[in-house]
């Protein structure tokens, strides 16, 4: 590619930093650790409001100041640096606490979904060796049965009751008693916390480019991978965010539904509210029919959520009528919206006193959930917005790797300062995501097809990879399933494909079609059952498979692999 050809390209022209001003164009982000960041933007506003749980408000100065005895917790039960620490839980105070806590100490938080069967997290406490595991008490049960005979020393339990106001916590403990039977190797929370005592700890130096946490995802198989994010990810996330058109200004509120285990709950529910200044109002479970009561009561300037979450707000009667001026940014991420779809959000956002339309954006976990972003004005109907300031996006040919033009169609790729440091002990894996191209740089190769307009807004056209998204905006890797149902001794192959999910506003569900071996004697009736108990074994809740078919055979392509597209199709 000529010098002149090449600086026509996407990449070096950077349409989109005019919707940047000078400043933030040239605003350096500082290298500090996670906690320093956080305090360094938030020290001379202590007394703010960091964290809302359930009408609990603990301020900035409470903030610090858990975290530090938290540290102080983990170190007295033998946490050190470099220590893989099993979180499984949803999010609470205490486990926003546990994240800054291990940064401080050096230890690696493993986020990990409390919905996983227990042989799902067993796989995890072997996958990194993990001696420690803190959990929820009400997936202690699962936890229970996954550590035994495992190398975990100690288990932490904390109760979602543990940081309520005190009449929600007595009400809390009187409804849902604790009828767990922990072994002697646990210790809950408040004893935890006490054991910790005076415990000293030291606090470790040059921590912006070291692994702080590892979250998990499905990469272009669909199977399990564990990426390592550093101090700096986040930061950058969220410095980013600061040097945009979306004003998080302090004294706000941000409405966070999105769990702790994806990079999107913390990073962009957490992570950058709080440097910011701003409430995180955090809601450890949400169910979506609640949401219009909780935005009508907190009134939050910003939301975090999936395209499914305002589909429901249209639809319920009590915003009827409602001044929803308030909200600046409803962000939509973890899924793609149909332009129809997107249109009737806006349409209801304006005739319910928005001032600006759906904040889209897109990422992946390996990019700490955000690359580009729709902000405030900044916005096309159709889009994901446009890159975030220190980010550079363009287009790729996937076959010959060449750089491609605005609005020509290739693989979209990333080059910034959220990219992963890679895969945990998976460098075949992290070296076919990252790449060193032409260039000098190293991108981040996302597996989706779509272009980039000459304004810099990127379009997603398609997926490379095969993934089925739920209405909650969770991913369901279809290798996962398959795996599963192979299992089964009458079964020759399978294969599962998304179907939409009728009921639900939107989202897929998984549909497995089966071909079963010559001579089975078995009625299809028993085996679907078998097979069905085998999932609910093995598989997350979420990730069962909703329908099954029996077929004679698999279609295919031209070139001899089973055509998913024709499934899909046959399954609609």
């Amino acid at each position: 590619m000529s010098i002149t050809t090449q600086a026509l390209k996407p990449s070096a022209l950077k349409p989109w930093l005019k919707y940047y001003s000078e400043a933030d164009i040239r605003a350096k982000m500082p290298e500090l650790s996670l906690y320093d960041f956080l305090y360094d933007c938030n020290k001379d506003n202590l007394d703010g409001i960091a964290l809302n749980y359930f009408d609990r408000e603990i301020t900035y100065r409470e903030l610090f100041e858990n975290i530090q005895k938290t540290a102080q917790a983990y170190a007295a039960q033998g946490v050190k640096e470099n220590d893989i620490v099993l979180v499984c839980a949803a999010t609470t105070p205490e486990i926003v606490y546990s994240f800054y806590a291990m940064d401080l100490i050096g230890a690696i938080p493993n986020m990990v979904d409390p919905r996983y069967s227990p042989d799902g997290i067993r796989e995890y406490i072997d996958e990194v060796h993990a001696k420690y595991v803190c959990t929820l008490d009400v997936a202690y049960p699962k936890v229970k049965q996954a550590v035994a005979g495992s190398g975990v020393e100690k288990v932490i339990v904390v109760s979602p009751a543990g940081s309520l106001p005190k009449a929600k916590k007595a009400l809390y403990r009187m409804t849902k008693p604790d009828r767990n039977q922990y072994d002697a190797n646990c210790i809950l929370w408040d004893d935890f916390i006490a054991a910790g005592g005076c415990q000293a700890f030291r606090t470790l130096p040059d921590r912006a480019h070291k692994c702080c946490v590892i979250v998990h995802t499905g990469g272009t198989t669909g199977a399990s991978k564990c990426v390592m994010l550093c101090d700096n990810n986040f930061n950058a996330l969220a410095f980013q965010f600061g040097h945009c058109r979306i004003k998080f200004r302090r004294g706000q509120r941000f409405l966070n539904v999105m769990p702790p285990f994806i990079a999107y709950g913390f990073g962009f529910g957490v992570h950058l509210p709080l440097c910011s200044g701003v409430t995180s109002i955090i809601i450890p479970e949400l169910d979506p029919l609640k949401l219009a009561g909780l935005i009508l009561k907190y009134k939050p300037e910003h939301m975090a959520g999936v395209p499914a979450h305002y589909q429901y707000l249209m639809n319920d009667k009590r915003m009827n009528g409602k001044n929803l001026s308030f909200l600046v940014n409803g962000c939509a991420g973890g899924d793609g919206i149909s332009v129809p779809a997107e249109l009737a959000v806006n349409s209801f956002f304006h005739s319910h006193g928005c001032k600006y339309p759906l904040t889209k954006g897109y990422g992946m976990t390996e990019l700490c959930a955000v690359a580009c972003a729709c902000m405030s004005d900044v916005n096309k109907p159709g889009s994901v917005g446009v890159p975030m300031v220190n980010t550079i996006v363009s287009v790729f040919d996937p076959e010959t790797g060449e750089e491609l033009g605005f609005g020509e169609k290739g693989e979209i790729c990333v080059c910034g300062p959220t990219m992963m440091l890679g895969y945990y002990e998976n460098e075949a894996e992290t070296a076919n995501v990252i790449r060193r191209h032409s260039d000098g740089k190293l991108w981040v190769h996302t597996g989706d097809i779509g272009f980039m307009d000459e304004d810099g807004f990127v379009f997603i056209d398609a997926r490379i990879k095969r993934v089925i998204i739920r209405h909650d905006g969770f991913k369901v890797f279809p290798t996962i399933i398959e795996n599963v149902v192979a299992e089964h001794p009458a079964v020759a192959m399978c294969a599962a494909v998304g179907v939409t999910d009728k009921s639900k506003p939107q989202g897929k569900l998984p549909f497995v079609h089966i071909v079963l071996k010559k001579g089975v004697t078995e009625s299809k009736e028993q085996i679907q059952e078998e097979i069905a108990q085998l999932c609910r074994k093995e598989l997350p809740e979420y990730v069962q498979p909703a329908f099954y078919q029996f077929r004679d055979a698999m279609p295919y392509t031209p070139i001899g692999k089973i055509d998913f597209r024709a499934l899909e199709a046959v399954s609609a």
